[in-house]
């Protein structure tokens, strides 16, 4: 596994070590359970894995470089690690099709995935070819979606742990 994802799945392994399916699925009033975070993670993983596969069989996409305020969204996200509050994506929303004890595997899951989507991209497209649009940033290559995916792993984990000491 890339060492940003492998950093990406030790983190959900530390902020989730010991959770029963009673702590994973306990309300937090006006946010999101940790099963939701989870689930949040899994919906991320599994789109840009499924995206990506396409990529590979079809070739390099005509992804624009970012524009201006995307350049420095990406910038704040993948190079700073600042996440502004906003709305997930809809192919990211928790859906709860997953029951809850099963979240974390299939999290798990989807990150070995995106990992060997992203592995595969990477050899056959380049490692800084932008391959996929992201909702927010615009074309990432490879090597900042695996960035990206690791980042926005530990915020949410981050997440998790404020959720289990509450």
């Amino acid at each position: 596994m890339h060492p940003h994802l492998q950093q990406a799945l030790d983190a959900i392994e530390q902020a989730t070590a010991g959770l029963t399916v009673e702590h994973i699925t306990r309300p937090v009033p006006g946010k999101w359970s940790v099963a939701e975070i989870l689930d949040h993670l899994r919906l991320a993983f599994a789109f840009s894995a499924q995206a990506l596969e396409r990529v590979v069989e079809s070739g390099p996409p005509k992804v624009h470089r970012p524009r201006a305020f995307q350049w420095l969204a990406r910038t704040l996200v993948i190079d700073v690690g600042y996440f502004p509050r906003v709305r997930a994506p809809e192919s990211a929303t928790p859906d709860g099709s997953v029951p809850p004890e099963r979240i974390l595997d299939a999290t798990r899951e989807a990150l070995v995935a995106v990992d060997a989507a992203l592995t595969t991209a990477a050899v056959r497209l380049g490692e800084d070819t932008l391959v996929l649009k992201h909702p927010y940033f615009g074309g990432l290559s490879p090597r900042q979606w695996r960035k990206f995916h690791w980042r926005h792993t530990v915020h949410h984990m981050e997440q998790v742990r404020q959720r289990v000491r509450a």
